[in-house]
């Protein structure tokens, strides 16, 4: 019986681990300059235009990023650091992304929830140096 009862509650720990960290997890980690339907991308250019710095997972400083471009048509801001200087942005992750004006989610905080596109305010634009998807 007490053997049956250990096996129970660790499959019901793993289980529960398991579905605590699958949306976040799942995301893409890799940065290639293609944003893909589980990242979040900050564009170089205003109206989601130029080059992406494309997110699966949290970045604490930016300044270590270039934005690229994957199919080599020479984007706007190939290159270019990607600290403090992105204009605009798309959320295509299913959560919730947070982007901070300083490094290692330092300053002024913004939300962006799962699926929102547009250009950034004036607090953010050009400001942005570091992103997470969840809260320290």
């Amino acid at each position: 019986m007490r053997r049956v009862a250990a096996l129970a509650v660790t499959a019901v720990a793993a289980g529960g681990f398991a579905l605590s960290t699958a949306a976040p997890a799942a995301a893409a980690t890799h940065v290639n300059g293609k944003l893909e339907s589980t990242e979040f991308g900050l564009y170089y250019n205003s109206g989601q235009v130029g080059c992406v710095l494309d997110l699966g997972a949290a970045e604490n400083q930016f300044s270590q990023h270039r934005f690229k471009d994957p199919s080599n048509v020479n984007c706007n801001g190939e290159g270019q650091n990607t600290n403090d200087n992105t204009a605009s942005y798309w959320n295509r992750a299913s959560y919730t992304w947070y982007v901070w004006t300083d490094s290692f989610q330092e300053g002024t905080r913004g939300s962006l929830p799962a699926g929102h596109s547009g250009n950034a305010s004036s607090t953010f634009k050009n400001e942005i140096s570091s992103a997470s998807w969840y809260i320290f």
